[in-house]
Order: C-alpha cells, then structure tokens, then sequence
C-alpha cells in the first residue's frame, strides 16, 4: 500500500489598497488625483460674487476679493478652521459700525461714542463709550443701542463684536423682553442671538448696559441677518449690503463613487454610492471644510 500525502499552503493574495480618486487636504493644501499631485485650481471651480471676510493666518479679521476661496482660522490663534462655504447673506442694517448714524437710537439714553478704535480686522473703525456716562433709564445708569425695522419677518440672528476694559454684564438681543445677559470680556468677542420677528417693539437690535463704573465698552460690526445663526461680517454704511454664496463645482470626476468628508471638528459624513458628474458638490453639513475624499 502507498500512503500519500498532498499538503499545499496557500495564502490570500495581498492587494494593495487603491489609491483615493481624488483627495483634497485644505489644512496640509495637499491635492492629489489618483495619488498624483495636483492644483487645486485644476480641480476645483469656485465662485463667490462679491467679497467676503475671514479670519487669516495672523488671527485677524480681513477682506478677501471676489472669487477668492476663504481659508479660515480661529481669532487670535491662527490655527486653521477650514475652508469656508457659506450661503447668500444680507445685512439688514444700514450702518454696521457708524453707530453716530440717526438710524441708531439710545437704550435709554445713547451714549457719546470715541471713535478711530482699534477693530477685530485691525482697521480704526471701532467705536466705544464708557459706563460712568451713560445716565438713562429708571436708576439713570442706562446706556446702549437700539435698531428698529418692522419689515423684518421670521427667524432672524443679530449679532456684534463687544470688548470692555474691564469683565461687564450686558443686555443682549432684538427686544427688550427677549434679551439676555452677556458677559463681556477683555477680549474681542461675537455675540448672537436668534429670535422669530416682528417682536411687539419693531425691534431688530438692543444693546444696554446698567453699571455707573468707569469701564470702557467698544463695539464693532453689527449685523442682522435672516437665518438661524450668525454668518461672517459685511459691512454697511447707507443701506443693506450682500454677500454672495459661495459656490464650488469638481472638474474632471465622473462615476459613482464613495466620498468622506471631515469638518473643522474632525467629525466625518461618508457619502455612499455618489453620483458624480461635472461640477458636482457635496451638501456640507458644516461651513467649514478641511477634508474631501472621493474614492
């Protein structure tokens, strides 16, 4: 009798795994089609119809043209956000930092303004005025700032850039029954607050203060806006002004294809069995974007 023995060892073939479609790294500004490295230009068709602001390397506020895509950072750091998209905005305010203008009423009593102070975008457009002034109200301690419109209708957002000399509480919102306390600080800081209008005053703005202490308030960019939260800044002076959307198409991408995306929180949306055709653009959950992966 012969005994045979047929032992044969196989093992699973080791596949390389396939390199991204494409993969858009806004924070390292690292692009790559199929692992080559590309222009971001070559890739991405962007627009935007007007200029808009954003926070730069340097931690300031500033201006970038029409159709330049904005990088984003955090004020005062630098560190990087992402790139931002955001909606077609309208301020509704005439005037977003000339609080001297007679659209601008007193809460109760309107305070007299120093003028040429240092802004968030490092301009001389600040304004501000100190507690110890400022006489209205029941107690005669109150001082601030109201707007008035009663053609705004639905959930709009107010907001403004605030800085003290020293910590303060403040009254913040569109009403006076609605406002809430603010703590302001040494620091520039943006407030916002939402609520359904019209409100039972036609009020869009109110900003008071009740303290008789010798501390200096500066305030910078106002805004009002329709939508349920604060965009970046556009100025005003003489009338509502808008900023345009910001709008993104790829180039050159065709099938169907899973895509990642990662926000400036590092949460991820995995976009399964995409469609993609020519100037295709995912709907981003966050403004801001620091990575696209298509695969």
């Amino acid at each position: 009798m012969k005994l045979t023995r047929d032992c044969s060892v196989t093992s699973r073939q080791n596949r390389r795994k396939a390199k991204a479609v494409l993969s858009l790294d806004f924070a390292r500004q690292v692009y790559r089609r199929s692992g080559a490295p590309i222009e971001l230009g070559s890739i991405l068709n962007f627009s935007r119809a007007t200029s808009g602001m954003r926070v730069g390397e340097s931690g300031e506020i500033e201006t970038v043209a029409v159709d330049v895509l904005r990088r984003d950072h955090v004020l005062g750091s630098g560190v990087f956000r992402g790139v931002l998209f955001e909606p077609e905005a309208t301020n509704l305010l005439s005037f977003s930092y000339d609080f001297n203008s007679q659209d601008w009423f007193g809460h109760w009593s309107k305070p007299n303004f120093s003028t040429g102070l240092a802004a968030p975008d490092g301009s001389n457009t600040g304004m501000g005025w100190n507690c110890a002034d400022t006489t209205g109200g029941p107690d005669s301690l109150r001082g601030g700032l109201i707007a008035k419109d009663e053609g705004v209708t639905g959930t709009s957002t107010v907001s403004i850039w605030l800085r003290a000399s020293a910590p303060v509480e403040m009254r913040f919102g569109q009403s006076d029954g609605n406002a809430k306390t603010i703590n302001v600080t040494t620091v520039w800081q943006r407030f916002s607050y939402t609520e359904t209008l019209p409100n039972a005053q036609g009020r869009v703005f109110v900003l008071s203060e009740n303290s008789s202490v010798e501390i200096d308030i500066e305030i910078w960019g106002a805004q009002v806006e329709i939508g349920s939260e604060a965009t970046t800044n556009i100025f005003t002076y003489g009338g509502a002004s808008t900023r345009g959307a910001d709008v993104a198409g790829l180039s050159g991408i065709n099938g169907t294809f899973d895509v990642t995306l990662t926000y400036d929180d590092e949460s991820l949306d995995r976009l399964e069995g995409q469609s993609i055709s020519e100037g295709w653009w995912p709907v981003l959950r966050r403004k801001h974007l620091k990575h696209l992966q298509i695969a």
